[in-house]
């Protein structure tokens, strides 16, 4: 459950003041999900921003924590000097801790939604037992934006209570989530928990077109689907493990084929979950592989080195169908028309706060309903990007309350009195 470290400790300066350690839990650029990379890049990008304007003159470090992952993966060219810790045994329990005693301040992002006890016992342990050290070693702790729950079970409930009520500042993404967190706290404790929303809405887009993507044909509409590699295979247990009220890979094949033969658009399967030397029941590639293998209509993304070119590249579509939550708000925070097709509440929780009507429930929606509303989109593409582009206004207004909680907590590591209220 804990680290290995690796890769050159990079510095990334303000100026020429002293430096200050900020610790990253939860964080990656090699996680394999996409997702996570967004996140890590954006809430990067949101801490600089904020030393910036508080902290001018002092120089920052990063160390990340997070998963195994895979290193053929790269972080973007902007987040630049960081170190990672890949929490991995037990047995090197005391390696994370002396590099979380290393942090003057720490932010805890849980992978989005990892920190919830419907992906298994392994992986609650391992997201909510970091939640633990940093308080214990006296260091300041923030919870990022992020979804809490659903804590399903007993203990689940009581160990996330024991965390939450730890925590210097505790910001949920969307008002459900919101809701499970403060139903853990105490009165006293709630008032430290504010309403924000995903992080990844403040991932910028990259500068300009990569030479190695495809070059779009012109006169024509060009639509994605994201297809979960998890969802296609009926989740970890291959049995439908989400309660999905649907066949999630009927659907998919049946988009597919009513995309591909039409002669007016270019259908473009593009994976956000993968690894790129290993296959995997989670992979979203190997799946579009063998979905693009079966036909010359239909066509696979570039393969993405990181979050930002995952973006660029779903930016210039003109709809998304993501059944990633993560590939939906690259779509939204774009301006793109996008269905975002839920298995999780984490979904309707987010795209609902910033008022986007356009997300199907896979565990409440019938087949054809679903296919129909995917299908309609085309007709509504004025309406959706005109709702898109007014969600991703919202997001920027949304998170100002994070912005400004990592202003304060900045000022506080560095001795400095908090101006803010």
């Amino acid at each position: 459950m804990f680290p290995t470290c690796h890769g050159g400790m990079g510095v990334w300066r303000i100026g020429l003041g002293e430096m200050l350690t900020i610790g990253l839990l939860w964080h990656s650029f090699i996680s394999g999900n996409l997702g996570v990379g967004a996140l890590s890049d954006a809430n990067m990008r949101l801490i600089e921003d904020a030393a910036r304007e508080v902290l001018p003159g002092q120089g920052l470090r990063f160390i990340l924590f997070g998963p195994r992952g895979d290193h053929r993966l790269t972080s973007p060219e902007a987040a630049t000097g960081y170190e990672y810790v890949e929490v991995s045994a037990l047995r090197r329990a005391a390696q994370v801790r002396r590099k979380l005693a290393a942090c003057d301040l720490v932010f805890d992002i849980g992978e989005g939604d990892s920190f919830s006890d419907i992906y298994g016992v392994k992986r609650f342990a391992k997201v909510a037992g970091l939640k633990f050290l940093v308080p214990q070693m006296r260091r300041r702790l923030v919870l990022s934006p992020q979804t809490y729950g659903p804590f399903n079970a007993f203990w689940a409930r009581a160990i996330a209570a024991a965390a939450l009520s730890r925590s210097a500042l505790v910001f949920a993404r969307d008002v459900p989530s919101a809701d499970r967190a403060r139903a853990l706290m105490r009165p006293k404790r709630a008032q430290a928990l504010e309403i924000a929303t995903d992080v990844a809405f403040a991932l910028p887009p990259l500068p300009e077109w990569p030479v190695t993507f495809p070059h779009l044909e012109p006169g024509k509409m060009h639509v994605a689907i994201n297809v979960s590699g998890l969802l296609y295979a009926g989740g970890y247990s291959g049995k439908n493990q989400f309660g999905l009220s649907l066949d999630y890979r009927a659907l998919t094949d049946a988009l597919v084929a009513a995309f591909a033969v039409r002669p007016d658009l270019v259908l473009w399967l593009v994976p956000h979950v993968f690894r790129i030397g290993s296959e995997g029941r989670e992979s979203d590639l190997v799946v579009s592989r063998a979905l693009a293998a079966a036909s010359p209509k239909i066509r696979l993304a570039p393969q993405f080195r990181d979050a930002r070119e995952a973006k660029a590249f779903i930016a210039a579509m003109d709809l998304v169908i993501a059944a990633r939550m993560h590939a939906a708000i690259a779509a939204v925070s774009s301006g793109v028309a996008c269905v975002p097709l839920s298995y999780s509440p984490k979904f309707q929780g987010l795209f609902t706060s910033l008022n986007y009507p356009f997300t199907i429930d896979l565990k409440t929606s019938g087949q054809d309903e679903a296919a129909q509303a995917c299908l309609a989109a085309l007709a509504r593409l004025p309406e959706m990007r005109a709702s898109a582009q007014a969600a991703a206004a919202m997001a920027e207004a949304n998170l100002e309350p994070y912005r400004r909680g990592i202003r304060a907590q900045l000022r506080k590591a560095s001795n400095l009195p908090t101006l803010e209220a």
